[in-house]
């Protein structure tokens, strides 16, 4: 071999191996595209964890509180100065709350371990939607026009 070659050869193959390593420092502290999947899935999964779902009766609305009635006692919820209680579409008082109201909404867990209200809408309870027509009723419904 040429000894020009060899002088060559050295430099190039210690450039070659200094981008290899650098390639997979790289690639080690960036994230995998599942990675990155999997950390917004966490973030996502614990924002909805934060806030969950809620319904019932009032029983009373005693100072700060309303309490909820439950087949087994009772569910006393803290309104909190940021909760939104609606009626209507509009914003109401937590005076405007009365026993025998239906809220429905969210709901959040305090340091102490109880419930805050996030935001609620109260009203009447709604009934079940009407079951749908099956095809046999619906077919005899065409057949008697």
């Amino acid at each position: 071999m040429n000894p020009m070659h060899h002088h060559l050869i050295r430099p190039i193959a210690l450039a070659a191996l200094a981008v290899g390593m650098a390639v997979q420092i790289t690639a080690a502290e960036a994230p995998t595209p599942g990675s990155v999947a999997k950390t917004a899935e966490a973030r996502r999964m614990t924002t909805r964890k934060s806030t969950y779902p809620f319904r019932g009766e009032v029983a009373a609305v005693e100072g700060k509180s309303i309490v909820l009635a439950k087949k087994s006692g009772t569910r006393p919820i803290e309104f909190a100065e940021d909760s939104l209680i609606e009626r209507d579409g509009a914003p109401i008082r937590l005076a405007d709350v009365k026993p025998g109201d239906y809220l429905r909404g969210m709901l959040q867990k305090t340091d102490s371990g109880g419930e805050s209200l996030v935001r609620a809408s109260a009203g009447g309870k709604y009934d079940k939607p009407a079951a749908r027509a099956t095809k046999a009723t619906s077919k005899q419904a065409g057949a008697e026009r």
